[in-house]
């Protein structure tokens, strides 16, 4: 009997029938090239389309605090998807392979998200009666919009038996969020500077009778709730920092 172990379903599975090792091979490549034919950058795409489904033309400002990007935007494109350089090692004994594809969504994706968090968590910080009549205006520097779908797996085959596992997951891209603000008093500049907020976005892992879309979807969801609590922290970052200083009115 040939068992094959799995770490991407933590068990092992017991084969009901012996192959031949010319079959398990032919097998084998079977399964690379159609996993391989998940990770096309057309098919990544349409998933994010589906889950999106508009581009985010404009992004939210109000009477005391302005937005805009620093980035270009990609057009009516909601993200653009590269296929990375696959590699795959045939021994005869031992088999691995790693195939993966990057996207970057349209920075108006996350800004927009990130201008629909801030304005009304500021007001509810009281933001605007600590300015003043003073306007704040906030350049998105640098957001994070980049992760990859990735298929990392190995085969050993022994004298009557094979073992081997599989992990398939996505891993987002560790940039930080930065932007740059300045705080003006009758269009006159009184303060200006940089605020950080690290990047707290974690990678998840395929399970058991999950799609790789479905994968997808999920991450994307988790994306959209971690530039929300980013940009929730870089408000009250914002208000420690403007408070330090004496740039707000105390309560």
């Amino acid at each position: 009997m040939i068992t094959l172990s799995s770490k991407k379903f933590g068990r092992q599975v017991p084969a009901i029938f012996s192959f031949s090792y010319q079959t398990i091979i032919i097998a084998l490549l079977f399964i690379v090239i159609i996993f391989s034919s998940c990770f096309s950058p057309r098919k990544m795409d349409k998933w994010i389309d589906q889950q999106y489904r508009d581009v985010p033309t404009k992004v939210k400002s109000n009477d005391y605090i302005s937005v805009k990007i620093e980035k270009t935007p990609f057009k009516d494109r909601l993200s653009e998807t590269k296929k990375g350089k696959t590699k795959f090692i045939p021994a005869l004994f031992y088999y691995q392979w790693e195939f993966y594809s990057t996207s970057t969504l349209n920075p108006y994706i996350p800004v927009s998200n990130l201008s629909n968090t801030i304005l009304p968590y500021a007001n509810v910080k009281g933001l605007k009666k600590k300015l003043d009549g003073q306007k704040l205006e906030l350049t998105i520097e640098k957001v994070p919009s980049i992760f990859s779908l990735r298929d990392k797996g190995a085969m050993i085959f022994l004298v009557v038996a094979y073992t081997g596992w599989e992990h398939i997951y996505i891993e987002p891209q560790t940039e930080e969020m930065v932007v740059s603000y300045r705080l003006l008093k009758d269009n006159v500049e009184t303060k200006k500077g940089e605020v950080t907020v690290p990047n707290r976005d974690q990678g998840i892992s395929l399970k058991a009778f999950q799609s790789t879309k479905k994968l997808t979807w999920k991450y994307l969801e988790q994306y959209n709730n971690n530039i929300k609590a980013m940009s929730k922290e870089l408000v009250d970052k914002l208000l420690i920092e403007l408070q330090q200083e004496g740039n707000l009115v105390k309560e």
